[in-house]
């Protein structure tokens, strides 16, 4: 009788680590990231020291620096410093320095210039009076609303207005009149804003024309002039009418100004 038997399967073989491989691993892990954080903050730390360390090094340079050029000042006969030379370089970084500063200041007064072109001043402006109703010239006074710029412009003999300060400016005028006599036997109301310039004549700058009217009592009539011109200091602008007699004086309806651009 033949006997036989089987073997019995074996088992099979985990292969999962064990636990200690896992435990070590973690810690592994947990190791290089901890180191990389503490490299990364070391560099950090590193440079910023290595840049102080550089400030330093340059005020010290600058130290030593100033306290050579003292020791040149003082001219003691048995220095062996190039004194020549260190006053040199003294004298180009003042130069430079010096440099600078007129740079910023050159820009402030351009900015200060520009914004000063930006924002127009009125200079002058007035009102008429009514004291004199005969001269061709009118008369100005201030009173009510008017505005006078000392430093700009003032008014000279209650008639012109004369610039202290030269430049750009727009001329204004307003002059209204009424008249009740027939548009055909009345010649035109003619206003002019004319020009006085030392050592030089009279001239018109702006001139307007407009008829009378044949309405009564009175037909109320407006002439407006305004312009930009140059003007120098102790120019003088005043306004002159062919018929003083016919301007109204109430308030707001004839005035004269100047706006500094």
């Amino acid at each position: 009788m033949i006997e036989t038997y089987s073997q019995p399967a074996p088992r099979p073989v985990a292969t999962a680590p064990p636990a200690t491989m896992k435990i070590f691993l973690h810690l592994l892990t947990v190791f290089l990231i901890t180191h990389m954080i503490g490299s990364a903050l070391f560099a950090v730390y590193l440079h910023r020291r290595l840049d102080k360390i550089e400030d330093e090094r340059n005020l010290q340079d600058d130290f030593v620096f100033m306290k050579m050029i003292q020791r040149c000042s003082e001219e003691r006969p048995l220095s062996l410093l190039n004194c020549e030379k260190i006053r040199g370089q003294f004298e180009v970084l003042v130069q430079g320095v010096m440099q600078k500063l007129n740079e910023v200041k050159m820009d402030e007064n351009k900015f200060q210039k520009q914004k000063g072109d930006q924002a127009p001043q009125i200079a002058a402006h007035v009102i008429s009076e009514a004291s004199s109703k005969t001269a061709s010239v009118l008369q100005w006074a201030l009173k009510g609303y008017y505005t006078m710029s000392s430093n700009l412009v003032s008014l000279d003999n209650g008639r012109q207005l004369t610039v202290k300060m030269p430049g750009l400016y727009y001329i204004y005028t307003q002059v209204t009149f009424c008249s009740n006599r027939e548009a055909s036997t009345q010649a035109p109301f003619i206003a002019s804003v004319c020009l006085r310039s030392d050592g030089a004549s009279e001239r018109i700058l702006l001139r307007a024309a407009n008829t009378h009217s044949s309405s009564k009592p009175c037909g109320q009539q407006s002439v407006h002039l305004g312009g930009v011109f140059e003007l120098h200091s102790g120019a003088s602008v005043f306004v002159n009418v062919t018929d003083p007699s016919q301007v109204s004086h109430g308030t707001g309806f004839t005035s004269f100004g100047l706006l500094k651009l």
